[in-house]
């Protein structure tokens, strides 16, 4: 969508949906007092540590600190965007998203796209059983070890040989045709009419985390036809860049995913699933992004990369370094399997089996050694001129983590490699006066008192997704308390775009505001939280805001009641504020 949801609706949407419900659809809970507990869908547990909250329409596990409202668990559990989640709740709720005029037109040509795709990806399927040349396509899957069971489950289909067989299909539903041309399925020819884009190819469909078919993989039999692989052309609905094949069948089969495997190809996928490994995606057979990164990142806390054994396959994985490194941040483990040359993981996994795949899953590279042993490859460590190559070639890796206890490890090591002193190697690579996060620790604020406000303000600015967690915010504005003005202009902006970049905050704040907005302080009040903790820590710090501002509203009526008498709205408040401070006690 274009334009941004109103808060006010996202607040109406939160307050008609039941997250007992939405989370219940999804996981088995069982009523524990007045909450419901289940096992976490976000760790591997045996006993019960996630709770949801029908009072607060929240949820919290107290195993791996994951927590948030109905449209955050969505975002984590199904892998949605929040504009996504927020429409799956609206829809459950009767409800329709507030759109302008463009968003109204681009929804319902997204709409009639997403319908012409869904029914050609039927007619490719209806083709690989009936159609007169499906014979031979049976025979080459049978030839590749895909039973009738996988292809059914990844819903496998078949582009007949010629020129219209799917423009034919369709020539009687010109609206049809206008949006497989949309979804780049058919080509309009230059003296009129159409052609299909795909021809005498087995088709892989590529779907979104929603289970909507977005593109298709075309693959040819013959060997001696090029291309071998022909994708979706980029369209309103796909983005080769933005998806992962194979991601939406293993979150079918396994929402809790503590790991992925990562491939290049559809044949990879669908050669390991039927091979019973199923906890795998695709990069379409081009180069890892870094979206599809954050994407893998968001289903699993580790990924195991297996690329290709060949020149390509090495030369990918390598490139692939600086794309994974920004990415490292605490809890996230990346491996490497180093396929014999020749061997991808379709032909790897038919020659081995399904018990000699997972024993090359067992022993696969740590990310840190798969790093230097890249670099390090044409080598000879034993001359000095060669280890300050590799410093020079590892410098830039390194700078790319993510400050903290693994980036200063991998410097650790470089050094012991290099053969020379940590302080000598951070002169190197000009790390010495860098402020990374293992540095801030260490320091102290040097204007910014650690009130929880300011604690707030700090958690917010490091975890963007916790402006779900807010609520509202009109007892804080008030409020005495150092930082609490400033959390409440950083909240209302975040509110109206959780994205905008940092540098761009302090334009949108007050004078009074901008004074106290200092990054090294807040980045210093942040820094003592562990990430895996913030969610907590945050709401804590944010509940302390709050009970503060009512312990001053509740002393103003005090007092005012010593010298006059309070109006009726002024006792209904009096008697609120008191009896929540009755129950914070109890809590």
């Amino acid at each position: 969508m274009s334009g941004q949801i109103p808060p006010s609706f996202i607040a109406d949407l939160l307050a008609k949906t039941d997250i007992v419900d939405v989370i219940g659809t999804r996981i088995s809970l069982r009523r524990a007092g007045t909450n419901f507990v289940a096992c976490c869908p976000f760790h591997q547990e045996k006993t019960p540590s996630f709770t949801v909250s029908a009072v607060k329409q929240f949820y919290h596990c107290f195993g791996c600190a994951e927590s948030g409202d109905a449209i955050h668990f969505l975002t984590e559990y199904e892998g949605l965007s929040f504009v996504e989640a927020i429409e799956v709740l609206a829809s459950r709720a009767g409800l329709t998203v507030p759109t302008d005029e463009k968003d109204k037109v681009d929804k319902a040509k997204y709409t009639a796209i997403y319908q012409a795709i869904t029914e050609a990806s039927a007619f490719y399927q209806g083709q690989l059983r009936r159609h007169p040349a499906a014979p031979k396509v049976h025979d080459y899957l049978k030839n590749r070890g895909v039973t009738g069971e996988i292809a059914k489950a990844f819903s496998l289909g078949f582009a007949p040989p010629g020129w219209d067989a799917l423009t034919h299909h369709f020539s009687d539903k010109p609206a049809v045709l206008e949006a497989l041309l949309g979804a780049g399925l058919i080509i309009k020819k230059e003296g009129g009419g159409y052609y299909d884009r795909f021809r005498d190819r087995i088709l892989f469909p590529i779907h979104d985390r929603r289970g909507r078919v977005v593109g298709f993989g075309g693959r040819v039999m013959d060997p001696k036809q090029e291309p071998k692989y022909l994708n979706s052309p980029e369209t309103a609905i796909f983005n080769k860049r933005n998806e992962l094949y194979g991601l939406f069948e293993a979150r079918k089969g396994n929402r809790s995913l503590s790991s992925l495997l990562v491939v290049e190809g559809y044949m990879d996928v669908v050669s390991l699933a039927q091979f019973g490994i199923q906890d795998c995606a695709a990069t379409l057979g081009t180069a890892l992004t870094e979206q599809q990164i954050d994407l893998l990142f968001r289903q699993a806390s580790e990924l195991i990369f297996c690329f290709d054994g060949d020149k390509a396959g090495r030369e990918a994985a390598k490139r692939s370094l600086p794309l994974i490194l920004p990415h490292m941040k605490e809890g996230r483990r990346v491996r490497f399997i180093v396929l014999p040359a020749k061997e991808d993981p379709d032909s790897y996994v038919r020659q081995v089996g399904r018990k000699g795949f997972l024993e090359a899953i067992e022993k696969a590279v740590p990310l840190s050694d798969f790093l230097f042993n890249t670099l390090s490859a044409n080598l000879d460590l034993h001359h000095l001129d060669s280890r300050a190559q590799l410093v020079t070639l590892a410098k830039p890796l390194l700078k790319l983590l993510p400050p903290g206890v693994f980036q200063q490890m991998l410097y650790t090591r470089l050094a012991e490699i290099a053969g020379i002193s940590e302080e000598t190697l951070e002169g190197k690579t000009g790390n010495k006066n860098k402020k990374t996060w293992s540095n801030v620790k260490v320091l102290k604020p040097q204007r910014l008192p650690p009130t929880p406000a300011y604690q707030a303000t700090a958690m917010l600015l490091e975890e963007r997704r916790l402006i779900l967690c807010v609520g509202e915010i009109d007892e804080l504005q008030n409020v005495d308390m150092p930082g609490a003005s400033l959390l409440c202009a950083i909240i209302e902006i975040l509110s109206s775009d959780a994205n905008i970049k940092s540098e761009a905050i302090g334009d949108k704040l007050s004078a009074d505001d901008s004074s106290q907005f200092s990054y090294e302080d807040l980045k210093a009040i942040a820094a003592s939280v562990p990430i895996a903790g913030i969610e907590p820590e945050f709401l804590g710090a944010l509940q302390r805001v709050r009970e503060r501002a009512r312990e001053q509203a509740m002393e103003l009526l005090l007092q005012k009641a010593k010298v006059d008498a309070l109006s009726s709205a002024e006792k209904v408040q009096l008697k609120d504020l008191l009896g929540q401070k009755d129950k914070n006690r109890v809590d």
